[in-house]
């Protein structure tokens, strides 16, 4: 798989293959990747005592009651960003403000970057990927594992960085994301919540 470096990217945006809603803005764009901007919802799931599940159906079985999800405004009664405060070892479901399509014949790989890494904040804990035929925002699945409260504001933190490879083949419509009753993530406004076909 070859990586697209920033021309091929820009080139592949112009031509309309690589969606990004709303436009990437100049600061966003990197060598071979861009870099996204952190949305206004957050969802963190309870600590339930004794609450045992199994996501191995995928995450229809966890009710309303499972997470508390909180959407900042952009300005507060004052006219001040609003910001989310991530305490030490605290995670966080989050989404990207950008919502990205990806063409049948590209996979995305969704990674940190270095500057929120080195405070001791991930943004995926093991699901990089962002198949083919996707679209929709991203979630983030943001861990601070370093010994500081770190304020997160929606549309100046730009804490993932998006990269592109070429496929060897091009998927068909069937075989890409959101070809399957399974692939119910596609459009997605919630980390937590199905679609339903």
């Amino acid at each position: 798989m070859a990586v697209l470096s920033q021309p091929d990217l820009r080139r592949s945006v112009a031509d309309g293959r690589i969606c990004f809603d709303p436009p990437l803005e100049e600061n966003q764009w990197g060598e071979a990747s861009v870099d996204l901007r952190l949305g206004f919802r957050f969802t963190r799931l309870h600590e339930l005592k004794g609450v045992r599940i199994s996501v191995a159906q995928g995450l229809g079985s966890l009710g309303g009651g499972f997470w508390i999800t909180k959407d900042l405004k952009e300005k507060d009664e004052f006219g001040k960003a609003e910001v989310f405060s991530l305490g030490p070892r605290e995670f966080i479901l989050a989404m990207t403000y950008e919502s990205v399509t990806v063409p049948n014949d590209l996979i995305g790989f969704v990674e940190g970057r270095s500057t929120y890494a080195r405070v001791g904040l991930s943004m995926h804990q093991t699901a990089p990927w962002i198949q083919p035929g996707w679209r929709g925002p991203i979630v983030l699945e943001i861990m601070n594992q370093g010994p500081l409260t770190i304020d997160l504001t929606p549309l100046v933190d730009r804490p993932c960085q998006l990269t592109f490879f070429q496929l060897t083949t091009p998927l068909t419509s069937r075989l890409a994301y959101g070809g399957r009753a399974t692939d119910t993530y596609r459009d997605q406004d919630h980390p937590l919540k199905h679609k339903t076909r």
